[in-house]
């Protein structure tokens, strides 16, 4: 007799979901870590100016290039509070996506230990049917049968 789990399609399905909700949350991911690389560039770029910006006014400079330079470093910083406000909903959805994958996961993970729980039940039953058949093979053999006696 054969094994069969009647909720294998099921089983699959949820294997499938969790599979989709783990590259769902590598993509997100990813898309953090690239928001994470573009904060670090930028505020590699905002120290960057501000060493400029401090020897520039050591120097004489002009009006012109100051007002230039601030309305600089206030679009770095401006960059930057947005990138920040990003890096906060990929978080998010990251978040998001984690939970799913783990919902997803759990759900796979009990149909699979139902059916690991009903395998090993039908092999305690096969066990119990060869036992049954052996008992009744050596119960045959060990008594005589009546026909031949009379």
């Amino acid at each position: 007799m054969k094994f069969e789990f009647r909720l294998e399609r099921l089983k699959d399905l949820k294997k499938s979901f969790e599979d989709t909700a783990r590259i769902e949350l590598g993509i997100k991911s990813k898309q953090r870590q690239l928001v994470e690389d573009e904060i670090k560039g930028i505020s590699n770029k905002i120290d960057a100016f501000s060493t400029e910006f401090i020897k520039e006014v050591k120097d004489t400079i002009s009006i012109t290039k100051l007002l230039s330079m601030i309305e600089y470093n206030n679009y770095l910083n401006d960059q930057l509070s947005q990138l920040r406000l990003e890096l906060q909903e990929r978080l998010q959805e990251e978040e998001i996506a984690r939970q799913n994958y783990l919902k997803a996961k759990s759900e796979k993970d009990i149909l699979q230990k139902l059916k690991d729980k009903r395998l090993n039940e039908f092999k305690v039953q096969e066990k119990r049917a060869d036992i049954k058949k052996l008992d009744e093979i050596a119960r045959l053999n060990h008594h005589p049968r009546e026909e031949n006696y009379e």
